[in-house]
């Protein structure tokens, strides 16, 4: 819900409250006059009862006005009796306590009250004479109690202001638990990550459930800003890291071949009997500068937002056999073998960009590879023909296998093969000129940007198998 709907319920609930309790207050109060109007006419008719009895039973009056009163109130229990002599001097009462009817009343207070009814706080009055022979006898008093009414009309306001203050209450703990979640949670959290973005500091706070108001929103908005942000200066501080490991790269590996190139080439002026092995030494380390240099020039090339392949539909056979046939000195030289197992199928390729790949794979397993040891290159695109440790997927994709003999590569490493200015150690390898560890961080972006997957099988001591895949599009007469 949104924020403008939360603080319009909010503003509702709490206009009700008054409304509610009122409503309850005016409820109780009608029930409570209806039961005293209904009291009062009881008490009407009782009054009509007694009056009759009395003025039935008149000669009993003045012998014994106590008999006489009893009889009156021999059906009605609840109702105090007064009579009083025609002289207004009192005769009986049924109060047992003292004061309840006065002992002589004026002329004015009896017969200013006769056939009316009057309030108390604590009774209804009600006066009327009795007459025997069409002459008065003397006077009745009756008082009907309403300490009851009373009582429960007290009740009726104590309940309805607790009723008010409890809803007051609730309605105040949610008004303040709905701003301090809604609003100071939030922007308190808001404020703590804009100190840490303006401070560059990269510790989280503490999270906060954010809501889909919006309010919330603006945090998940901020959060996402304030991850970019981080994001940003992660990935500079990485940038500036790998600037200074390519600095680094570059210096030491340069530096190296031309130390030697200058001794060589000292030791030639000196010694012109060795120009010929001197300068095959030298004619070797610069060709190391070359592919170091080419290498440099291909990351900065594909790691650039204005590369892009040049993808063609390729026949996936023609395609391995371009990438199969420029090793045909390192078959001669090399226990290097090639097969393939493919079905009819195209691929969107630029081959030469996986030319320059196969050329990365092939140079590492030679490099690494021991004197004597077989070198395998192995294509299909036939799901059945993959090796074991190769995930099957839906979709017919062409594999490419570049199989090695050498020492393998520790689990440990294995993912970071890929890495940028990554080298496996020196040991390893067997010859001494390494590259500045970019080669398989190229290979994966090329394949990467041709929607395919590159990856590496190692179980030391027996070689390694790096293997890429790149998506096909079967033709007509392809298998299922």
């Amino acid at each position: 819900m949104k924020l403008r709907g939360q603080l319009n319920l909010l503003l509702l609930a709490t206009a009700l409250v008054p409304f509610i309790a009122t409503s309850l207050f005016s409820y109780q109060l009608n029930r409570v006059a209806k039961e005293e109007s209904s009291n009062h006419l009881e008490s009407m008719i009782v009054a009509k009862s007694i009056s009759r009895t009395l003025n039935q039973n008149a000669q009993m009056f003045d012998g014994s006005a106590k008999e006489l009163g009893r009889l009156a109130l021999k059906q009605h229990e609840n109702v105090q009796l007064g009579l009083y002599s025609k002289d207004r001097a009192l005769q009986f009462q049924s109060a047992s306590e003292e004061g309840v009817f006065a002992t002589h009343l004026t002329p004015e207070g009896m017969f200013s009250n006769l056939y009316s009814w009057q309030s108390s706080d604590s009774a209804y009055i009600y006066k009327e004479p009795i007459f025997l022979q069409d002459q008065i006898a003397g006077y009745f008093e009756l008082r009907f109690d309403k300490s009851g009414i009373r009582k429960e009309t007290k009740e009726v306001y104590m309940l309805t202001i607790l009723f008010f203050l409890i809803t007051v209450g609730i309605t105040l703990f949610i008004v303040q638990h709905w701003f301090k979640r809604n609003m100071l949670v939030p922007f308190a959290w808001m404020k703590a990550e804009m100190d840490e973005v303006a401070y560059g500091k990269q510790n989280r706070t503490t999270p906060v459930k954010r809501g889909r108001t919006e309010v919330g929103q603006l945090m998940d908005n901020f959060a996402n800003m304030a991850a970019h942000l981080r994001a940003i200066d992660a990935q500079k501080q990485s940038d500036d890291e790998d600037r200074k490991k390519l600095i680094a790269a570059i210096s030491h590996d340069l530096r190296t071949p031309l130390t030697s190139i200058r001794a060589y080439a000292e030791g030639m002026h000196a010694h012109p009997d060795k120009r010929e092995e001197y300068s095959k030494v030298i004619l070797a380390k610069t060709e190391y500068m070359q592919r170091l240099i080419e290498d440099l020039l291909i990351f900065s090339q594909v790691h650039s937002t204005s590369f892009s392949l040049s993808l063609k539909k390729v026949d996936a056979e023609e395609l391995v056999e371009l990438l199969f046939d420029g090793y045909d000195l390192e078959k001669e030289q090399l226990r290097l073998s090639t097969n393939m197992e493919i079905e009819p199928a195209e691929v969107d390729a630029d081959a030469g960009r996986l030319v320059q790949v196969m050329d990365n794979l092939v140079t590492n397993a030679i490099c690494y590879s021991p004197e004597g040891g077989a070198i395998s290159l192995y294509a299909t695109n036939k799901q059945s023909c993959l090796p074991p440790f190769v995930a099957r997927t839906n979709e017919q994709r062409l594999y490419i296998f570049v199989k090695d003999e050498g020492q393998g590569i520790p689990s440990g490493v294995q993912r970071q093969l890929f890495d940028p200015f990554f080298q496996v150690e020196q040991a390893r390898s067997q010859t001494n000129d390494k590259g500045v560890g970019l080669g398989l961080s190229i290979c994966r972006e090329l394949i990467n940007q041709h929607g395919g997957a590159i990856d590496v099988y190692s179980s030391p001591p027996h070689g390694s198998t790096f293997f890429f895949s790149i998506p096909c599009i079967k033709t007509e007469g392809g298998n299922e």
